[in-house]
């Protein structure tokens, strides 16, 4: 096909402004986000510029038994608490799952999204996995998360307007105000939570958000969210309260509103667990009290109530792999063992993540003096400088792992594994951290136990991180130098500092690991954002034509024949087993159909297309994907939408003797007697007859007043006519119709594709070329034979099905001003085939609204062409 077509979508494209625009919209909340960490980490300077790392570690080490016990009693509380939010979000949206899955997906959920930070995303994508695995549609598990949030902000609000009710008198001098104001403030938050009352008493007509309809949930339910809020956040207040040292001037109501506006601020800053300024805010509201034993405290309470749920959360997903892989064993944890599969890579990064986290924080602070003690006996000085700049470079090179695993590549896998090792080696021997040494241990059994959600064979050094990810590490490493530069302030600094070596000097040793490490992820960070720019996509060339001919020999679905039309790009896997074929408008890279080639290459090749259109701010989408590779593009984070039907006959059961066929017998049997004849035109010969064929479909693109179609249907082009068998139907010799053929021997299975006749034709004789072919292929040995899609067929229009089904549904009513969308699907029936859904698949929110727009374009040659029937 010549590329010269006036109508032929190219897939060329570049970045444009739009698309510049979009990605620095993107970026800019994060750089937002580490700006504020930034400012909460200098407010903490500040606060503690009188104070020594030595007192921090003095609050520690005071903790009791008994306090930490008491600690972990109400974290468990806490988050036993947390599962509520889900089964009254399930009641609320009418699902009934069981309450483990429910158990499960709310601990893992909020395990991730306390450490991970952006709740609302992180956390709805850990229910997204879950959930979705349950078999709950997108738009209900979007609701489920927005009334857990909305339920959770009211309960923060009530349990804070509570505590400045009751202790005004302490939370003004906190809060820097007076005491009527602090009053004036609980009346207002108490106001708010009533008028949510009464809105949900008063007003059952539902809410809009975006594209989501949000049904006003009963006072009943919405009291008890309100309530269930209080208890996990009044138990979480605990936690922190009984580990702090003796407060000054403050009681736990008083405290109780103090951690709510903390809480409320480190979550409105979007930082990971509102690190810095939860921690801020803290130290400024309890002034009066040490503050280096307050922020000993806080570290205990992340401790015991983010980082130790995580651990547990990681442990029972590695048991819910284990014993999901026994069959017959557990068997009622199906469900609950498809949901952790599916969590595995995020959680697994995060926790990796978490793990470089600790490493760098170790290699930033003194270790203990008795524990260097023993070390000096048996392990030379100069093993102990070599491991301490070791253990920060391995911590960094977890925190580039975790986006490997985040993108389940297996060589990130491997290395994370062998890395986690040699922390565990590195920590017991730079300063004897056994506390440290256990959790990687525990970390690398789970990664190990998750093996095989790790699927992706591709080499590291080819992993693109995003700037976003460059920009959260370099927050961390931000976080790190401050922690350096305040453990070693005691210090006179000096350019010899950096050359002294001993067991007892701590500061050269972190300020040597820092230096080394910010020097690395600088080089790191500049290699990869100066890396080439991918190769722009172009239209297929003879070789990768070759290519595809050698692949199609064993491809089992015959729609992967229109990549002859070679209107699209090709995306290979490494050994040119496999490919995906797709073109680009605006801002939407689409591909067509599923990847062809072999089963096991095309997750992969899933993934791949996903990162290249990342790499350039491209919207990834999935065009007329089948139903069984759904979970292969869940995976990858993108939402399936139904657009259509395809129906499929089955061979084996098609014969115009069966009962039910009276129509198409009579038909037949009426062309025949009109002189139609059937004929198929091997493909050797087909160029011998386009002459007649180009007059036929001339006309009829004329007579329907429409424009050549491209993409996802075949275009009258002789080249690409000349790849196939023609189907003709003839009346005394001359051809009235034609329908080129599309064969699939490997998989047993013919399709129809171009389908044209003479407008002053007989009217029978679409249903003589139909049925005449599909006994043609019956005879030739076809199991199955592919009529075509028909778009937004079997959509449901309910008030309870998603919204973009709904559109679809509404269109298929009363669209057929634009396309005949009823009377293909009726047409199609006559046949009685099988109806086989077909979905789009493409990141959620707004964005399907551009990808449907620019999909539309491909299909039509241009946006004048949507408007042409």
């Amino acid at each position: 096909m010549s590329s010269s077509s006036a109508q032929d979508p190219s897939p060329i494209s570049s970045p444009t402004a739009v698309t510049l625009w979009e990605g620095v919209k993107r970026r800019a909340g994060i750089i937002a986000t580490i700006a504020v960490f930034l400012l909460a980490l200098a407010a903490m300077q500040h606060l503690l510029r009188d104070f020594h790392y030595h007192q921090i570690i003095a609050q520690l080490k005071s903790l009791s038994a008994k306090q930490l016990l008491i600690g972990v009693f109400c974290t468990v509380g806490s988050y036993w608490a947390l599962t509520f939010y889900d089964l009254s979000a399930l009641r609320y949206v009418g699902i009934k799952l069981p309450y483990r899955l429910i158990a499960f997906a709310s601990f893992t959920g909020y395990a991730v999204s306390n450490n991970i930070g952006f709740a609302l995303i992180s956390g709805g994508s850990v229910r997204f996995r879950l959930y979705s695995a349950a078999g709950v549609s997108a738009g209900d598990i979007a609701r489920i998360v927005v009334f857990a949030g909305v339920t959770f902000t009211a309960g923060l609000f009530g349990i804070g307007s509570f505590a400045f009710l009751i202790a005004p008198g302490e939370l003004g001098p906190v809060a820097h105000i007076a005491p009527p104001m602090a009053s004036a403030l609980g009346g207002i938050a108490l106001a708010l939570v009533l008028a949510t009352l009464v809105t949900a008493a008063i007003n059952r007509r539902p809410i809009r958000i975006w594209r989501l309809r949000i049904a006003v949930p009963s006072p009943r339910m919405v009291a008890a969210q309100i309530l269930i809020s209080g208890v996990d956040i009044a138990l979480a207040a605990a936690v922190l309260y009984v580990v702090l040292p003796p407060l000054t001037g403050i009681g736990y109501w008083g405290f109780l509103g103090l951690f709510s506006i903390a809480l409320l601020l480190g979550v409105v800053s979007n930082v990971p667990g509102g690190i810095g300024v939860f921690e801020s805010v803290m130290l400024l509201g309890l002034h009066r009290t040490d503050s280096a034993g307050v922020l000993g405290g806080i570290i205990a309470y992340r401790a015991i109530y983010f980082l130790l749920p995580l651990i547990v959360a990681g442990i029972l997903l590695a048991a819910n792999e284990l014993l999901w892989r026994k069959p017959g064993r557990m068997a009622q944890l199906r469900v609950v063992g498809l949901a952790g599969s599916r969590m595995a890579p995020p959680f697994m990064a995060a926790l990796v993540f978490v793990a470089g986290v600790i490493l760098l924080i170790s290699g930033a602070a003194p270790e203990t003096e008795w524990r260097l003690d023993i070390l000096q006996d048996v392990v030379p000085l100069s093993v102990i400088e070599a491991s301490h700049i070791l253990g920060s470079l391995i911590g960094l090179a977890l925190l580039v792992l975790a986006r490997g695993l985040y993108r389940r590549l297996d060589t990130a896998w491997y290395i994370s594994v062998v890395a986690l090792a040699n922390a565990v080696i590195v920590s017991l021997i730079k300063g004897l951290d056994y506390e440290e040494a256990a959790i990687f241990a525990v970390i690398s059994a789970v990664l190990i136990s998750c093996r095989r959600e790790f699927y992706r064979r591709a080499r590291i050094i080819d992993l693109r991180i995003s700037v976003g990810w460059l920009l959260a590490i370099g927050g961390v490493l931000g976080g790190i130098v401050w922690l350096t530069f305040f453990t070693t302030k005691h210090v006179e600094y000096s350019n010899e500092l950096w050359w002294q070596f001993a067991f007892s000097e701590d500061a050269p040793r972190s300020l040597r690991a820092t230096f080394l490490i910010v020097i690395v992820m600088v080089v790191f960070g500049l290699s990869h954002l100066l890396r080439p720019t991918p190769v722009q996509p172009h239209l297929p060339t003879d070789t990768e034509m070759n290519a595809v001919r050698r692949i199609l020999k064993g491809a089992a679905r015959p729609e992967s024949n229109i990549v002859f039309l070679r209107d699209k790009a090709l995306l290979f896997n490494d050994t040119q087993t496999a490919f995906i074929m797709y073109a680009v408008r605006g801002r939407s890279w689409v591909a067509l159909g599923d990847p062809i080639g072999p089963e096991n290459e095309l997750p992969e090749l899933i993934w791949r297309f996903r990162e290249m259109c990342d790499r350039v701010g491209g919207r990834p989408a999935f065009y007329q994907v089948s139903a069984d590779t759904l979970p292969f593009y869940l995976d990858v984070g993108l939402t399936p939408i139904k657009v259509g039907e395809e129906a499929r006959v089955n061979l084996s059961e098609f014969s115009l003797d069966q009962p039910g066929r009276k129509d198409l017998r009579y038909s037949v049997r009426r062309a025949e007697r009109e002189g139609l004849t059937f004929d198929v035109v091997p493909r050797a010969e087909v160029l011998t007859v386009i002459d007649e064929l180009r007059t036929i479909s001339d006309t009829w693109l004329e007579t329907r007043n429409t424009t050549e179609k491209r993409f996802s249907v075949g275009a009258f082009d002789p080249d690409y006519l000349s790849e196939f068998d023609v189907a003709v139907v003839r009346v005394n010799g001359r051809i009235t119709a034609f329908a080129n053929i599309w064969m699939a021997a490997a998989g047993r299975q013919a399709a129809v594709d171009i389908m044209r006749f003479d407008p002053m034709a007989s009217s029978y004789t679409m249903e003589f070329l139909f049925t005449k072919l599909l006994l043609w292929a019956k005879r030739e040995g076809f199991e199955w034979f592919g009529l075509g899609v028909a778009p937004l067929s079997g959509l449901a229009g309910r008030d309870l099905a998603p919204v973009w089904q709904r559109l679809g549904a509404l269109i298929f009513q009363a669209g057929e001003r634009f396309y005949n969308f009823r009377g293909l699907r009726l047409f199609k029936d006559k046949f009685k085939p099988t109806w086989e859904p077909r979905y789009l698949v493409c990141q959620g929110g707004l964005t399907p609204v551009g990808v449907f727009s620019d999909t539309a374009a491909l299909i039509a040659g241009g946006l004048r062409g949507v408007w042409l029937k």
